[in-house]
């Protein structure tokens, strides 16, 4: 059972190819670069954040796989399953490729911060603002509310497609927290079971590393008062990062 004080972040959507995957690992291998304990709860039965990790290299930090989306054995009760290990600090919440009302009454329990990406297309735009109003609006929520951030993802700078997003997102009561580029650097991190912070070695890495940190600073700022997780600050980035922030100034 983890500890009332451990950060759990819920990356979710309505839609599936959004890029929840994508979110929830980089963003656990990221913390676990910053020396967290994680863990990383797969809910989606396509089991995508369970295939990254099992393709994560030994020498790279570890993250713990808590695989939701298994059937339990007639020998293993779900809470057996679903054990965190004592010292957790961070969860990181894959969810379900479509996600109704009784999902989010079970996805929502305790959890401190929840990430909604979503793609520059008009389908992708309407089904978001879609699932952001159910959200919004569902018992659980509303219960506890907590932050809540849109990730801005896949884009292709200055296109038509990321001109209507951005339309679309001024319009929101919900903040625009990060916005990742459509680029093939995700595609070999998945494959390799690798994060942004695990590999710098070429500039488009360092430069999406630098939004990352944005996010997560983020999530520091609306989250470290109510639950008392301890802040990065700014020593506990990885020195790319901080270099990354120079050149930026």
């Amino acid at each position: 059972m983890a500890e009332p004080s451990v950060l759990r972040i819920l990356v979710v959507n309505g839609k599936g190819g959004c890029g929840k995957t994508t979110i929830a690992t980089n963003l656990a291998a990221a913390y676990a670069r910053l020396g967290y304990c994680v863990a990383l709860t797969d809910h989606d039965s396509q089991a995508s954040s369970t295939q990254w990790l099992e393709q994560r290299a030994a020498p790279l930090p570890s993250i713990h796989l808590i695989p939701a989306h298994q059937r339990t054995s007639m020998y293993q009760t779900r809470s057996f399953q679903q054990r965190m290990p004592r010292e957790v600090d961070r969860i990181i919440i894959d969810t379900p490729s479509a996600v109704n009302d009784r999902d989010l009454e079970t996805l929502l329990r305790g959890i401190d911060v929840i990430l909604v990406p979503l793609l520059p297309s008009s389908i992708d735009i309407r089904a978001g603002g879609r699932f952001i109003t159910q959200l919004l609006a569902h018992r659980s929520y509303r219960i506890h509310p907590v932050p809540v951030g849109v990730i801005a993802n896949r884009v292709r700078q200055n296109t038509n497609t990321h001109t209507k997003l951005q339309q679309f997102l001024e319009c929101l009561d919900v903040p625009t927290v990060a916005t990742f580029r459509d680029s093939a650097l995700y595609t070999r991190l998945a494959d390799e079971g690798t994060g942004i912070f695990d590999d710098i070695s070429d500039s488009s890495a360092e430069r999406e590393a630098l939004e990352w940190s944005n996010l997560m600073h983020w999530i520091d700022d609306v989250t470290s008062q109510a639950t008392g997780a301890r802040q990065l600050g700014p020593l506990a980035a990885p020195p790319h990062y901080r270099n990354a922030e120079s050149a930026e100034a």
